[in-house]
């Protein structure tokens, strides 16, 4: 028959905290049914450890795992890999409480929960995550102190103590470790399919595709100038550009025919050091896309990335984390040639629809040549009765550019785009919309712009054949002017639809003096974890550069030891102190004892235990043989003890002082000589 291992009071109430905390952060993650998995596993172990039932036969154990893998491989077909894995990972860990035996096996679950602890950081990032964890690893190394223990311990708190202590102790030398050990790619930045969906622009635009966004409050990404922010008109973040023409969609063509430029540097100086040049860093929230926003126009970008000839940005494969990049862009358009093709793709129409719209480019264009006189007159027009609204009535005829134009003329960034676009190609000018973002709320106390979803906008582009140059043209801005004035929270705040999916910012809660002081403290404190922490590999040659004057293996290594020595000593040092500081109370009441007997002439022989002491002073005092019989089983009780009892000691401490008071020349039978 196999050895049972029978977990302490302590060790099975630490446990379930253990397996609670580490379960909850995947509440959201992993399929659902692995949490009543968790509720059988756990009542079954329960009941065990009551001993109303026994351990589950190996055919239950072996069906539960057959299901688990079904249900994993069923699982696989949202195709999130990494959430399939995890969550294998989780029903090892409830599996393995069914046949806890020994120990061993009882480690083993505890080393599985310090494992899935990390692998919560796959999927949050947060500060909030990041004290939860902590708090994770403390409970669970309670858990671990505690199977170590005896049924006779059921001290609950005193190894959740130890615990605490133990990692404050090992909290300098972490961040040492942190701030000087070489780095590699942090688990987080693995790129991952985890099933979950993401919010922000996509390839194909609609011209109502851009006003669903402004239900969302999600962050799209924060920047921090070096230097002078672009004023709130300028503030133009390009995401991608659309360049074909459905009839009713655009999309982006293929990359065939596109120059690429890699890397940093890849325009003169003098466009880097210009006053209209701009410095800045980007976090870039994940947005599953494989595009990187910038401002306007990016005339130095990472090496990691690479900017196409419609002077968008793009990385090296789909964001699925956050990121964080530097950029230098440039307010001024630049001048560029088109090749025959690409001048013939930036012209495409569909062949047939939208007649009347194709007549009106084609009058304007014969009355007012030129590109200059063109846009005016249709900026113009623009200007006249058409509307801003984030519910424009539906285009569902084949000819929507007209019936916008002609009929509803009301219709939110996306359309004013999409029909002046269509206007500039009927008239033979070539033009393509933007997706991107217009605006960013400025945290006064870090100068960091936050720029949400709901600040998504799109605009339109025409190239100059006079000067070679793209021109940023916003029909928008002529519409509604406020729009480039105000914030996007502040134009739309009366419009329902807006921030419908952000209930809490949309009424204003977030917004009050002393919530909206709040909010703006932890971004920014979640902006500088963002930078500081979670991406400090970026940031770490530079510090180790200004640190060290240089970097070089050997300078690294003393570096490593020299500042791990000092840690080291500081806590030996600590510790040793803390030791000579903390006198043992059973040998002060026995110092008491020894002083009070010295005055007769009494003291202990060298060897002499305190049991033989004791024994020796019931025969000097007779009258007192209960008192001292007594204070010597209280002494071996505490000294062979696995822990001191506090009732004992005190216990211990009183008879101490009972013997001194009563002991006296009178009592004493067997005077020294």
């Amino acid at each position: 028959m196999k050895p049972l291992f029978q977990l302490t009071r302590s060790s099975m109430i630490w446990l379930l905290v253990s397996i609670l905390m580490v379960m909850a952060p995947y509440v959201t993650v992993v399929p659902g049914w692995l949490f009543l998995l968790a509720v059988f596993t756990v009542g079954w172990r329960l009941m065990v450890h009551s001993g109303r039932w026994s351990f589950p036969h190996w055919s239950v154990r072996s069906a539960l795992l057959a299901l688990v893998l079904v249900g994993l491989l069923f699982e696989l077909r949202s195709g999130s890999v990494m959430v399939v894995t995890v969550g294998l990972l989780l029903a090892a860990f409830l599996l393995k409480l069914t046949e806890m035996y020994r120990r061993r096996d009882a480690l083993v679950v505890l080393y599985v929960a310090l494992l899935l602890i990390v692998c919560s950081f796959l999927f949050f990032q947060s500060i909030p995550m990041a004290l939860y964890s902590l708090i994770s690893l403390i409970v669970v190394t309670a858990c671990l102190n505690t199977v170590y223990r005896s049924q006779q311990n059921t001290d609950i708190w005193r190894p959740l103590k130890r615990s605490a202590v133990l990692y404050m102790q090992a909290l300098p030398m972490m961040l040492v470790l942190f701030l000087i050990f070489p780095r590699i790619a942090p688990l987080w930045q693995v790129d991952m399919n985890t099933g979950q969906s993401f919010t922000g622009l996509s390839d194909s635009m609609s011209p109502g595709d851009v006003s669903r966004l402004t239900r969302s409050a999600d962050i799209a990404f924060r920047a921090r100038f070096d230097g002078p922010l672009p004023t709130e008109n300028q503030r133009y973040w390009r995401g991608l550009t659309y360049d074909r023409f459905d009839g009713r969609r655009w999309t982006r063509s293929g990359q065939r025919g596109f120059e690429l430029q890699n890397g940093l540097q890849s325009s003169p100086p003098d466009q880097l050091t210009s006053p209209r040049a701009y410095r800045y860093e980007m976090v870039m929230e994940a947005t599953g896309q494989i595009w990187r926003y910038g401002l306007d126009v990016p005339v130095s970008y990472p090496v990691t990335m690479r900017r196409l000839s419609d002077m968008t940005l793009q990385g090296q494969g789909p964001l699925m984390q956050r990121t964080q990049y530097s950029l230098v862009s440039r307010s001024a358009p630049l001048r560029q040639t088109l090749s025959a093709e690409r001048y013939d793709t930036y012209l495409q129409l569909p062949e047939r629809g939208n007649e009347k719209a194709r007549q009106l480019a084609l009058q304007w264009a014969s009355r007012q040549p030129g590109v200059k006189a063109f846009t005016v007159r249709m900026m113009t027009f623009f200007a006249t009765d058409f509307r801003y609204t984030l519910e424009p009535p539906l285009l569902p005829g084949s000819d929507s550019v007209d019936q916008f134009l002609f009929q509803t003329r009301r219709g939110f960034c996306g359309h004013f785009a999409s029909a002046g676009a269509f206007l500039l190609r009927a008239a033979g000018i070539p033009a393509r919309v933007v997706g991107g973002y217009l605006g960013g709320e400025l945290n006064p106390l870090d100068g960091a712009l936050t720029v949400r979803q709901y600040e998504a906008h799109a605009w339109l582009e025409y190239w100059d054949k006079a000067d070679l140059r793209w021109h940023r043209l916003d029909p928008t801005s002529v519409v509604s002017p406020l729009r480039l004035e105000q914030s996007a929270a502040q134009l739309f705040s009366t419009e329902p639809s807006f921030l419908a999916d952000a209930m809490l910012m949309r009424n204003g809660f977030l917004r009050g003096s002393l919530l909206k002081e709040l909010r703006l403290r932890y971004e920014m404190i979640n902006y500088g974890w963002h930078r500081w922490v979670l991406n400090f590999q970026d940031r770490q040659s530079g510090f180790l550069q200004e640190l060290l004057g240089g970097i070089s293996v050997v300078k690294i290594v003393l570096l490593i030891l020299g500042t791990g020595g000092l840690v080291l000593l500081a806590v030996a040092g600590s510790l040793f102190v803390c030791r000579r500081q903390r006198k043992d109370p059973l040998i002060i009441a026995l110092k008491r004892l020894d002083k009070c007997l010295l005055k007769l002439g009494l003291q202990r022989c060298s060897g002499e235990t305190p049991g033989q002491f004791f024994t020796r002073l019931e025969q000097s005092f007779p009258s007192l043989s209960e008192e001292f019989a007594a204070l010597s089983r209280c002494y071996e009780q505490i000294s062979y003890a696995e822990d001191c009892d506090p009732e004992l000691l005190s216990l211990f401490r009183r008879l101490v002082a009972r013997c001194c008071a009563l002991i006296s020349p009178k009592l004493l039978i067997d005077k020294p000589t």
